[in-house]
């Protein structure tokens, strides 16, 4: 079945001197992978690498067999061309950090168009706002909604039990965030209610935020791995 879709590039793989793997999610495949000989030695190398940017918004044109193996590109282009997060030091750790957490909870997921246009939403935000150092914090809240482990905002209590996502009064029997970290967590829950000029985080409490967010993906994904470059964001934000 010939598709033309949508896709938001995840991952590179130098498959071998010439050829490569690309991980994508698209709008209508999903999470997908295709093999793309000659990728880093072959006449169309200069234009595959000039569009296959690490976090790139494309469009895909390929023959979809959904057979659980690598599929085969007919042909890509660029479908918006990012302005700062490639030149912008900041923006380009948090698109490395965010590509590295969707990597590990999209690696099961199927087509989802809501997904799929928050995550391409998103990117275009961070790419034409001005850079917001709690951009990543409220993205990975966002993203539990389409995920399916949002917290329940309405449940009460002074501990957050990180399997049921709810806030409980007793000390909960599944993994859970001290009292301390639920009362920081939960003022940042709130934070996608407010607009960015009204909430302010220190640099600790962000640090705790990251480290709380990603531990909540774990218990949520499937055997989910900790993104090697949120040492790079404590290091900034220390």
């Amino acid at each position: 079945m010939l598709l033309t879709t949508p896709a938001i590039v995840l991952s590179i793989i130098k498959y071998n001197d010439t050829d490569a793997v690309i991980k994508v999610y698209t709008a209508q495949t999903g999470f997908t992978a295709f093999f793309i000989r000659r990728f880093f030695k072959g006449r169309k190398s200069r234009s595959w690498k000039a569009i296959f940017q690490p976090g790139a918004l494309v469009e895909l044109v390929f023959n979809f067999k959904n057979k659980g193996q690598l599929e085969h590109l007919k042909d890509v282009r660029l479908l918006y061309h990012y302005k700062t997060i490639y030149q912008d030091f900041d923006k380009l750790n948090i698109v490395t950090f965010l590509r590295e957490v969707l990597l590990e909870s999209l690696k099961n997921e199927q087509a989802d168009a809501g997904l799929f246009q928050f995550i391409f939403e998103k990117f275009i935000v961070l790419d034409q706002e001005k850079f917001y150092p709690d951009f990543h914090l409220i993205f990975l809240l966002q993203l539990t909604r389409y995920l399916g482990f949002f917290p329940d905002l309405q449940s009460e209590g002074i501990y957050f039990d990180l399997q049921n996502a709810v806030f409980t009064s007793q000390i909960p029997l599944n993994p859970y965030l001290t009292e301390a970290e639920t009362h920081l967590f939960r003022n940042f829950s709130g934070m996608i209610f407010a607009t960015k000029k009204d909430v302010k985080i220190t640099q600790l409490d962000r640090k705790k935020l990251i480290d709380m967010l990603l531990r909540f993906y774990r218990y949520h994904i499937t055997q989910f791995k900790m993104p090697k470059s949120v040492e790079i964001l404590h290091q900034i934000y220390q």
